[in-house]
C-alpha cells in the first residue's frame, strides 16, 4: 500500500484540456435499419433492468395460483391435449402472457402456438380448466408490431399511474414503519408513471382502422388484433428457464422464426389509446384479469 509521503511524490497531471471523442461510421453493411434495430434491443435491455422496480414492485407473488408447482405444467398440457386435436398441426410453443385489451386491462393468457394458428386461451388455475379461447388462423395474420407500450400524449393515465403508485409506496412505508428511512422515503414519488414495458401486438385487420362499434364497445370480442406483455411473474423468477415461460420477448423470437415470409414486421411504439381510463387502473391495480387468493376468496 502507498503511504501518504508516496503519495505526495506522484506528480499531478492536468486533465482540463483532455477531451474524450467518440465516433462511429457507417459502413455500406451495416444499413441504418440495422442500427435502429441494435437501439430497440438495447433500450428493450435497459426497460428490462429497471422494470422490477416500476410496473410489479408491490405485487406478491405467492397469492398467484400460476406460481404454484406444476400448476403451468399441467395447464400446457391439458390445453394441448384440448385444442390441438389435429395431428398435423404441430405444436410450436407455449406461455402465459398477460393480454392487453383495447380498453387497456391486463388479462392473464395462455398462448399455445402452433404451425397453422395461435390459440389466446382463458385457463382457469383455481378449478383447473380451460374457460374459454380464441383461436386465430396464422395465414390471417399480416402484420406483427414489436415495441414499448406507450399511452398517447393527451392521456392523464400516467399521471393516476404515477399518484396511485406514490400511494401504494407510502402505504407500504407505513405499514413497514420505515418512514426514517431515506432509501424508503426516496421510493415514494407521485411523478407520472409509464408502462416501461415492451409488448407484441398481431394484426390481421388488413390495414383497415376498427369500427366505430367495435373501437368504442368495450364488450366487443374478436377484434382483428391482440396485444401481449410478459406476465408479472416473469420478473420474480430466478432462473432463464422458468423466465421463458412467462416472456414475450421468447415468443416474439418464435412468432418471427415462423412467420418472417409470410407477414409483416415492424418495430414501433404500440400506443395503447387510455386517456382516461379509470376503470382500467382500478382493474389492473387489483389484477382482476389474473387468477389469485384474495384474502378469504379467491378469484
Amino acid at each position: 500500500m502507498l503511504d501518504h509521503n508516496q503519495l505526495d511524490e506522484i506528480p499531478t497531471m492536468n486533465f482540463e484540456a483532455a477531451t474524450l471523442r467518440m465516433s462511429k461510421e457507417v459502413t455500406d453493411t451495416e444499413t441504418k435499419d440495422d442500427i435502429y434495430s441494435q437501439e430497440n434491443n438495447n433500450n428493450a435491455a435497459t426497460a428490462k433492468t429497471n422494470i422490477l422496480s416500476i410496473p410489479f414492485k408491490h405485487i406478491d407473488v405467492h397469492t398467484f395460483f400460476s406460481d404454484r408447482n406444476e400448476v403451468v405444467e399441467r395447464a400446457i398440457k391439458e390445453c394441448q391435449e384440448t385444442l390441438s386435436t389435429d395431428q398435423n398441426d404441430e405444436i410450436v410453443g407455449t406461455w402465459l402472457l398477460t393480454e392487453i385489451s383495447l380498453w387497456d386491462t391486463e388479462k392473464e393468457r395462455m398462448v399455445l402456438l402452433t404451425k397453422n394458428a395461435l390459440f389466446s386461451i382463458k385457463y382457469d388455475f383455481i378449478s383447473l380448466k380451460i374457460r374459454e379461447f380464441h383461436r386465430v388462423p396464422l395465414a390471417e395474420i399480416d402484420k406483427i408490431a414489436y415495441g414499448e407500450l406507450e399511452y398517447p400524449a393527451k392521456s392523464v393515465v400516467p399521471r393516476l399511474n404515477g399518484f396511485a403508485e406514490g400511494l401504494s409506496s407510502a402505504i407500504h412505508c407505513a405499514v413497514r414503519q420505515q418512514w426514517s428511512s431515506i432509501t424508503s422515503r426516496s421510493e415514494i414519488n407521485f411523478e407520472p408513471k409509464k408502462r416501461n414495458m415492451f409488448g407484441v401486438r398481431l394484426m390481421w385487420n388488413k390495414g383497415k382502422p376498427l369500427s366505430f362499434d367495435k373501437k368504442w364497445n368495450p364488450f366487443a370480442k374478436h377484434l382483428p388484433m391482440v396485444t401481449y406483455a410478459s406476465h408479472p411473474l416473469y420478473w420474480h423468477k430466478d432462473s432463464n428457464d422458468e423466465k421463458t415461460r412467462f416472456d414475450v420477448d421468447d415468443f416474439y423470437a418464435v412468432l418471427k422464426n415462423l412467420l418472417i415470409d409470410r407477414c409483416e414486421f415492424i418495430s414501433t411504439p404500440l400506443i395503447v389509446e387510455n386517456y382516461v381510463g379509470l376503470g382500467a387502473l382500478l382493474h389492473n391495480r387489483n389484477s382482476l384479469g389474473f387468477f389469485k387468493v384474495r384474502g378469504r376468496v379467491s378469484f
